[in-house]
């Protein structure tokens, strides 16, 4: 392994990991379900949820609401703009004046599930005892245990409870038990909701999971018809409200699903196509408009019967990043296709039915030169050949099919590139090169399934074919052998043409593979199996954690980030990894940065985490500062003119430009300065290359004509 001469300028961008933190971006809710949600206009609300969650929603946008506990929060009533409380496990009590939320003084210990207010001095929390508040403080007014809800029709006669046979009746200042279902068949209540002036609406369900709503006016339990509605309720006025079904015990094809009430009618509003991800809440805010949280801690908003995410964008697992700017970029979705993000908005702009797509490489946000990588498995033939993928080009806002090597590819795309306008991919034991709409396959000589291929070149050189060529290769496969399943590193010297295999895990096997610094190599595997390459030979780190690792990024200063299986984060700074607490317990499936500064993880059912508070909006024209050693060109891509900046230049500079032939077309001598404006005249559309002699230094990079 001696002929590592060589400049990598494929690297992963920079990153200043010490100082980089992790913030959510979808959704805002740290994934805690969401247990209630409450609001007192239609542009302010509160929603509440697992291990202490607090949501604040104003003027359209939902954000986090710094709690004081972490104990699971059960329910809110949002009374006025400055009084709000929020209950929960072990008696805890939490008020909001306004401003920020405090802890209150609780009477009990146990469980609260659900809070009821009449006006600020007549409230109640019930689950393990129900308890009144005065206006001055919370007490203990009934040791009655086991209540799920409560609701009064006024501050002088009100019920909780849970079933039938544990149901309570609020009358002259008493609680006592209220035998109404009492001689009926075992019932369960889930809300009590008022529907109106002096009218209680009761949701709940029978041992069938069959939906039940009854009506209270003062004159009794009545029940009406509840359009199947069976695990939660909220009315706006009277006649019109909103209502969730969830499966019935012998209903397994049921949907979560949410059930529009209006003028004695009830239809389906809006169905999830996540059977798993059932509703746990929802507000109705207006005749045709709410809000529903679900288990997953996303929140849903509904007018007119359109319903979109409100604290997200997508609740799909994420498989791969790539942003072509600070503003701009994609996300390639398991179930979803592909989203672009642009300017602050995000959309779902390509999806193949049944088809997951992995793979996204994007050099540009609307131009040629990007592609996506899908799949879908079949059950006729065993594995690993038992899928069917589909390659696609993005060129000028459209996506458009391309062929697939001559037998098509069998198995899923594990990685996929492009480069000098070749495109690159990776496929259970194959890579496909194609140039000039001509594939060349290349076989491993093992029966290996590739994981990831990773590029080391200093400057492209020209051969026969007159294409460029990378001048070195690394990749990482899994290989089963005698019933075990080893990770292998394969490398490749293109002057020899011939894969090497380097490397061989005595368990285990690897997820990914990066590139760093000069000649340094780290993938990532099983349990967590961290290998290095130092330039010279193969360690093993002790593992920190048992998860699974599946991607990595390390800069050339040796800092950086893997991510696994189950929320798992690890940090490399200069070289030596620690295991990070992490947000979540979802599979990370990967982590990618545009710059030193902007980076992602990415993960299943939508978490996505990035460096910045909020995705930047703003118009970007010049790229944020990535390494000293990487040459930096903006605009790019560019009409014409364009600027080249150097950090610290130490003799004069010699700028070269040449096309994807090798063909120099401009070359130019400046003096010493560290931003250099180039103007090579009119150029034809395309991709070319940019080399900078400073000194002894070399510089190159990639210059894209539109």
């Amino acid at each position: 392994m001696e002929k590592f001469t060589l400049f990598c300028a494929l690297l992963t961008f920079g990153l200043a990991s010490y100082a980089q933190s992790w913030n959510w971006i979808n959704p805002t809710t740290g994934l805690q379900q969401i247990n209630d949600i409450s609001f007192i206009s239609p542009d302010q609300g509160m929603a509440v949820g697992d291990n202490g969650a607090i949501l604040q929603y104003l003027n359209g946008e939902w954000s986090i609401a710094e709690s004081p506990v972490i104990t699971t929060l059960n329910a809110v009533e949002f009374i006025n703009p400055n009084l709000a409380w929020a209950v929960g496990n072990a008696g805890v009590i939490l008020r909001y004046n306004g401003n920020n939320w405090t802890e209150a003084n609780s009477p009990v210990t146990g469980y609260l599930k659900d809070i009821y207010y009449v006006d600020e001095t007549h409230c109640w929390a019930v689950g393990s005892a129900i308890l009144f508040y005065d206006g001055t403080s919370w007490q203990l007014q009934a040791e009655l245990s086991g209540n799920e809800a409560v609701g009064f029709i006024s501050a002088e006669e009100g019920w909780a409870g849970s079933s039938s046979t544990n149901f309570y009746h609020f009358s002259n200042g008493s609680w006592s038990a209220d035998p109404t279902f009492a001689d009926g068949n075992l019932l369960y209540f889930h809300t009590i909701e008022a529907a109106g002036e002096g009218r209680l609406l009761m949701n709940g369900k029978n041992v069938e999971g069959e939906g039940l709503l009854y009506e209270n006016t003062g004159q009794g339990w009545q029940p009406i018809a509840s359009g199947a509605v069976n695990a939660g309720i909220s009315f706006y006025e009277a006649s019109h409200g909103f209502g969730i079904e969830h499966a019935r015990s012998m209903n397994y094809d049921l949907l979560p699903t949410i059930k529009h009430f209006s003028n004695d009618v009830w239809s389906t509003d809006y169905t999830f196509e996540k059977r798993d991800q059932l509703f746990s809440s929802i507000e109705a805010l207006a005749g045709d408009e709410a809000m529903a949280g679900d288990a997953r801690g996303y929140i849903h908003h509904g007018k007119d019967g359109n319903w979109e995410l409100a604290n997200g964008f997508m609740c799909d697992s994420i498989l791969d990043i790539d942003f072509v700017a600070p503003n701009k970029g994609f996300v390639a979705a398991h179930n979803s296709g592909i989203w672009k993000y642009d300017a602050g908005e995000w959309s779902n702009i390509f999806d193949v039915p049944d088809y997951t797509f992995n793979n996204i490489e994007f050099l540009n946000d609307d131009w040629g030169y990007s592609y996506a990588a899908a799949y879908t498995a079949h059950n006729y033939f065993p594995p690993p050949y038992n899928f069917e993928a589909k390659l696609f080009r993005y060129y000028q806002g459209s996506f458009i099919e391309i062929s697939v090597p001559w037998i098509g590819i069998t198995a899923p795309v594990s990685s996929l590139y492009e480069f000098a306008g070749e495109l690159i991919l990776s496929s259970y034991n194959n890579i496909y090169i194609n140039y000039d709409d001509e594939w060349i396959t290349e076989t491993l000589p093992e029966t290996d399934s590739i994981s990831e291929v990773r590029f080391q070149l200093s400057i492209p050189t020209k051969t026969q074919l007159g294409r460029s060529e990378w001048e070195a290769t690394w990749l990482c496969a899994k290989r089963n052998e005698n019933d075990e399943t080893r990770g292998v590193i394969y490398y490749k010297y293109f002057f020899d043409n011939v894969w090497e295999q380097v490397y061989q895990t005595s368990s285990g096997w690897f997820n990914d593979l990066c590139i760093f610094d000069y000649n340094q190599v780290y993938a990532v595997g099983t349990n967590g199996l961290i290998a290095h390459f130092d330039g010279t030979n193969w360690t093993e780190i002790e593992p920190l954690t048992n998860e699974d690792l599946l991607s990595i990024h390390v800069d050339d200063n040796g800092n950086g980030w893997t991510v696994g299986r189950n929320g798992t984060i690890l940090q490399c700074e200069n070289g030596q990894w620690s295991l990070q607490n992490s947000q979540t317990t979802y599979h990370l499936n990967v982590v990618s940065f545009y710059d030193r500064t902007l980076g992602f993880i990415g993960g299943n059912n939508g978490a996505l985490f990035c460096t910045s508070e909020k995705l930047p909006v703003g118009i970007f024209n010049k790229p944020i500062s990535q390494s000293y050693d990487q040459l930096h060109i903006f605009p790019n891509p560019t009409q014409e003119s364009f600027f080249i900046e150097l950090h610290q230049p130490t003799s004069k500079i010699q700028v070269s430009l040449s096309d994807i032939t090798g063909r120099t077309i401009y070359e130019q001598r400046f003096g010493l300065q560290e931003t250099i404006r180039i103007n090579p005249g009119a150029l034809s559309s395309g991709l070319y290359f940019v080399k900078v002699m400073n000194g002894e230094q070399v510089l190159t990079g990639k210059l894209l004509i539109d």
